[in-house]
């Protein structure tokens, strides 16, 4: 799976040579899904993890994007801006290996988890960086979570 906007352990790219033509916007007490159309991304149905019955509630989701898409479909995951940490940190030197070093240090501490435990990526000005991190665990969990659904996840992004 790829991570656009998280970089880390894992590849860092935006869905490179695809474009998937769905969305599932995870959020704690709720799943979106979304469909890609000219205009932006248009609402497909929305299902509340309180449901009752959350299996038959996502399969019905599921069966909603198989009929929009019965070629077969693959979605983009939308992390919730509350897992994501974003900040402002020195990034200076000369490429984006010593950058990269340089925000993994000033991530110690910052969070709960092992800087190794994260993903991030960033933007630049100067010698400044502002940085998207995020837990490779929320990552692992979002991910499987979507497959085991079957809605065929193939990259991360930020809401």
């Amino acid at each position: 799976m790829q991570i656009s906007g998280f970089g880390g352990g894992r590849a860092h790219a935006s869905c490179p040579g695809m474009k998937p033509a769905f969305a599932l916007d995870l959020d704690h007490d709720s799943v979106t899904l979304l469909k890609r159309s000219e205009t932006g991304w248009l609402r497909v149905g929305s299902v509340r993890l309180s449901d009752a019955d959350l299996d038959w509630a996502l399969a019905s989701l599921r069966s909603r994007a198989e009929a929009l898409a019965p070629e077969g479909f693959t979605t983009k995951l939308v992390l919730p801006p509350s897992q994501i940490l974003y900040t402002e940190v020195d990034a200076p030197g000369p490429d984006r290996a010593t950058r990269r070093a340089a925000i993994a240090e000033a991530l110690k501490g910052r969070t709960p988890y092992d800087v190794a435990d994260l993903a991030f990526d960033f933007s630049r000005t100067g010698d400044r960086a502002r940085v998207a991190v995020v837990a490779q665990v929320t990552l692992s969990e979002a991910e499987g979570f979507a497959e085991t659904y079957g809605f065929n996840p193939v990259c991360f992004v930020a809401a």
